[in-house]
Parts: C-alpha cells; sequence; structure tokens
C-alpha cells in the first residue's frame, strides 16, 4: 500500500488533533500537531516578556525564533506524541486558556509562519504522516493525497474545550471560552498570511452530530478509498 500525506484543517476545538491522532496510530503512520508548534512559539513568547499585555514585541521575537526549537516525542505510557520546547516536555502549559488566547496573533506573523511551515515540510518530506492545523492543506503540503477541512458549530466546539478543561482540574468560564472561539475563528479566517480556508480539493466533516466511532469509520474510509486508487 502506497504511503501517502494526510492533511486535516478546520476551526479550532473541532477535535481535529484528536482524530489526527487517533487516525495515525490506527494506520500506523507518524502523527504531527502544527497547531502544538505555534502554541509553544507563544508559550515562549510569554515566558521570555516578548508579550507586553496583549502586544507582541515583533522586532524581539523575529531576532528569537532562531532560538526556538521545537519537537515531538511519543509518551511511553499513553503512546501519544508529547510537545517539546527547547528540550522540554510543555504539552500541558500549551493547552491552556491563556496561551489559546494569544496564539491567533502569534500565528498570523509571516516571519513565524514562514519558520514553522519549513520545519513542518521537512517532517513530512518522506510521507506516511497525519498533520492537522489550519494551512496544511492549502500552505504547508497543497499537494497532500487526502484533505480533510473540519467543522463543528461554535457552541459545540466550545463544549468540548470546556469539558476537556474541567477534566484537567482547570477553572473557567464557558462563555470566556466561547468568545476565545469566536475570536479565534474571526482571526484565522482574517488573516492576511496563510488564512483559515478550505482547499478546494479538501472533503468537509463536519463532526457535530458524529460519535467518535463513526468520525474514525469515515476517516478510515477515505483513506483506504485513496490509498487504493
Amino acid at each position: 500500500m502506497k504511503k501517502i500525506t494526510i492533511a486535516i484543517d478546520g476551526y479550532s476545538s473541532c477535535g481535529k488533533s484528536t482524530m489526527a491522532k487517533d487516525l495515525a496510530k490506527e494506520i500506523k503512520y507518524i502523527y504531527i500537531d502544527s497547531g502544538a508548534m505555534y502554541r509553544a512559539v507563544t508559550l515562549y513568547s510569554m515566558e521570555n516578556h516578548i508579550f507586553t499585555g496583549q502586544n507582541i514585541d515583533t522586532d524581539k521575537l523575529r531576532h528569537e525564533i532562531k532560538n526556538i526549537q521545537i519537537s515531538f516525542h511519543l509518551n511511553q505510557e499513553t503512546g501519544n506524541p508529547e510537545t517539546y520546547l527547547n528540550g522540554v516536555n510543555v504539552e500541558n502549559k500549551i493547552r491552556t486558556l491563556e496561551v489559546s488566547s494569544k496564539v491567533s496573533p502569534i500565528s498570523t506573523l509571516d516571519f513565524v509562519r514562514s519558520n514553522l511551515v519549513a520545519q513542518q515540510q521537512l517532517m513530512g518530506k518522506s510521507k506516511g504522516i497525519v498533520m492537522d492545523g489550519r494551512d496544511i492543506g492549502t500552505t504547508v503540503f497543497p499537494h497532500a493525497e487526502l484533505k480533510i477541512f473540519v467543522s463543528a458549530s461554535p457552541d459545540i466546539r466550545a463544549k468540548r474545550r470546556y469539558n476537556e478543561l474541567i477534566k484537567k482540574g482547570q477553572k473557567i468560564k464557558f462563555s470566556e471560552i466561547l468568545e476565545n472561539i469566536k475570536e479565534r475563528d474571526r482571526i484565522d479566517q482574517h488573516r492576511t498570511v496563510s488564512p483559515l480556508k478550505r482547499a478546494e480539493d479538501a472533503l468537509l466533516l463536519d463532526n457535530s452530530d458524529l460519535t467518535i466511532d463513526e468520525q474514525k469509520a469515515w476517516l478510515l474510509d477515505q483513506f483506504k478509498r485513496v490509498t487504493a486508487e
């Protein structure tokens, strides 16, 4: 069976990362979470005083970007990849609402995107990967054999995110998460560099009313169809 590149794009909190991880594990492909890379740059910026409130010192970040090394390593207990920033595991730190509220402005910076896109393309050079994000099918891998664009209503996405954070012990209001999601949608769709949009040849998956098993079955069907061609 030939190896392919699978690009999964879509709105925030659609469950892209979860479905991409599960699919990669099922078909024995490598999973790369591109969104985690932007979150890692955001965390670095927060911890190194590149943020002043919501403002970004772009000159300082441009100078520092070469010092930001992002990698993924498998957690031997869970079998899932975790994000490392300059050799330190930051998987939990990058998933907080504070990072979520600042990641979209970071992702609009052209020099950040060009740096991370280059890293992502290098990771996927040998195919056999599943990568999710906002511009994978349009910018990172425009020639990917299988492209999927995931959507769900803002309320449903906010509820999923709320439940996820509550399970992790974080105290947060549903209204704050909903507002964050709507704001991220606005920024992602209207940024100048690589805005969030569905690639012309991407399959649309609205998972608002799908169970995880139904979604998984649909993804496997698409994978089998493309690899059999």
